[in-house]
Parts: C-alpha cells; sequence; structure tokens
C-alpha cells in the first residue's frame, strides 16, 4: 500500500503556513495553501490584504506510510487533522474545488453583494457605528453610494467598509 499519495490537512501553529509551504513543497510534496486578497481598514485608511484562506492550515499531499513522522513533527505543525491520531484524507473534489476558484494565485470569494435598499452597517472608518441604506455601487470602483439614516444624506464610501444588516 505505500506510494498511495493522499491529501491531508494540516493544522499549523499561528503564521506558520508559509514556511510549511515551502519545507514541504523543498522535500517534493504537494502543497495547497490557499490565500485571498482582501480590502481592509487598517490605520484609518482601505488597503490590499493577503492572507490565508484558512488560516493555521495547509493541505498537503503525502503518502501517510511513508512521509507521516516527517510531516506531523515538522516544525510549525501542530497536528494532523484526523480522528483518534489517526490522519483523515481530505477528498480530490475540495481540493479541486479550492483550485477552481483560484485565480491569479488567489481565490476569488464573492464579497457580500449589496442590493439597492438594502440595510447596512458601516463597521470602519470615519462614518464607523452609523447605519445607511445601501443605493447603489459607483461604477468601476470599489465605492458604493449609501443613505446615511443619521443625518440623511447621500455618502460613498469604499464597500469594504461595510457589512449587511440582517
Amino acid at each position: 500500500m505505500t506510494g498511495d499519495r493522499k491529501w491531508y490537512l494540516v493544522y499549523t501553529k499561528p503564521r506558520n503556513e508559509d514556511a510549511l509551504e515551502k519545507k514541504f513543497l523543498d522535500a517534493g510534496l504537494e502543497v495547497l495553501n490557499p490565500k485571498v486578497k482582501e480590502r481592509k481598514y487598517v490605520r484609518r485608511r482601505v488597503t490590499e490584504a493577503v492572507s490565508p484562506l484558512f488560516p493555521c492550515y495547509v493541505f498537503v499531499k503525502f503518502d501517510v506510510f511513508r512521509n507521516y513522522r516527517f510531516v506531523k513533527y515538522a516544525r510549525g505543525v501542530k497536528k494532523l487533522v484526523g480522528f483518534e491520531n489517526c490522519p483523515t484524507p481530505v477528498s480530490d473534489g475540495i481540493i479541486s474545488s479550492i483550485e477552481e476558484r483560484t485565480e491569479g494565485g488567489f481565490v476569488a470569494i464573492r464579497k457580500d453583494m449589496f442590493r439597492a435598499g438594502d440595510a447596512v452597517h458601516i463597521k470602519a472608518g470615519p462614518l464607523s457605528g452609523f447605519d445607511a441604506i445601501f443605493e447603489r455601487e459607483v461604477k468601476d470602483t470599489e465605492r458604493v453610494s449609501i443613505l446615511l439614516k443619521a443625518v440623511n444624506a447621500r455618502v460613498v464610501v469604499d464597500q469594504a467598509l461595510l457589512s449587511k444588516i440582517s
């Protein structure tokens, strides 16, 4: 049964995903460490940030009989995900699904899509804490037009600052 390589989920120590990806790739193993590019409000401005899709997790394809100890005891690994000290293989369908959504090295995540009339909350920025009504997206940008309830005014803000009120 040796030579049977399957995908497994490795639980890492915080911020060790990239180092482990390099270590496992250098050892000839396949690794899937999906990244997402997102717009965040940091230090009073909107910036693009790259972060792991699954913080503290990487997928590694290896032969459990040959490479188990190497993967399990690699510096930065907390454990292999499974039951009763036995790693559980991850379905190839899950890996394919993640790979199909990858564009330009990043997993495409559909953000909260707002529709005209949706109630939204401003979660960051100078208008943080205010509720508004979504009006429309501004053409060719990440900005949107909202109607601010508190002062009955139309404001254009970055979409990354909004969350939908359910």
